[in-house]
């Protein structure tokens, strides 16, 4: 129990932190800022693998158009494609939470807009109040079930894609590097002893992002598990009580 309660509480702090002062949904920032910072790593991390062509290399007595053959046959999918691709499926999904959250908060908001207009003969401390209690509300959880649904589904896509993503880094692209090449063909007769230059970078380079990754992944999974307790914390009280998110604190 006091194990499950010091995770909770890191779990909270990390959601405080991660709050957003517009008010769309809890942790706005903080995947705005994954998705910046997977590009960033991506731009980064690619710069060992330009010159892979030219890396590739072969022992013996080899022609230039059997090293281009060997190579092919060695690097079967493109590497740095499979890294592109995952970054447009993150910043798609992101984009897409973005919508949904941006139109169904606009729409949320129409009625404490009235109410905040409707209240403005009170006194400074009760619209401070009232302000900060809107900006506690968490994806208006009761009012709105298709965005928790879209809240919870991102998690899900996000988790999924990086976990894909995790298994291709780790059974696919970093084997390519670390396994012993040999290559023989019905044109260029063999074996031969192919090497890789520059692998120590592009190692680290896969390292990075699978790390990356399961930091994402992380964050998903806590994300998730932590929306669907404050969900249903809020609807127990919505039984037990009555009354509606904004009245909660």
């Amino acid at each position: 129990m006091p194990g499950h309660a010091r995770l909770q509480g890191v779990v909270a702090t990390i959601i405080e932190i991660s709050k957003d002062p517009t008010n769309y949904y809890t942790g706005r920032m903080l995947w705005f800022s994954f998705t910046f910072l997977y590009m960033s790593v991506v731009y980064v991390v690619q710069i060992p693998w330009f010159d892979l062509d030219k890396d590739f290399q072969c022992h013996g007595n080899i022609s230039k158009a059997c090293v281009a053959e060997c190579y092919e046959n060695h690097f079967t999918s493109p590497i740095l494609g499979v890294w592109y691709v995952i970054g447009f499926v993150f910043f798609f999904n992101f984009f897409m939470m973005e919508s949904f959250a941006s139109q169904g908060v606009q729409k949320g908001n129409e009625k404490p807009k009235k109410e905040s207009f409707k209240e403005m003969s009170s006194d400074t401390d009760n619209k401070e109040d009232s302000i900060k209690t809107r900006k506690d509300q968490i994806f208006y959880f009761t009012q709105n079930k298709f965005l928790l649904t879209m809240y919870l589904v991102y998690f899900l896509v996000q988790l999924s894609v990086h976990l894909i993503f995790s298994v291709i880094l780790v059974h696919y692209q970093l084997p390519l590097l670390k396994k012993p090449i040999w290559c023989s063909t019905l044109l260029c007769l063999g074996p031969y002893e192919c090497v890789i230059m520059g692998t120590q970078e592009k190692v680290m380079s896969i390292i990075l992002l699978i790390s990356l990754s399961v930091v994402i992944m992380t964050f998903c999974i806590m994300f998730f598990l932590y929306t669907i307790h404050v969900y249903l914390v809020l609807r127990n009280r919505t039984k037990k009580y009555g009354g509606s998110v904004k009245s909660w604190k």
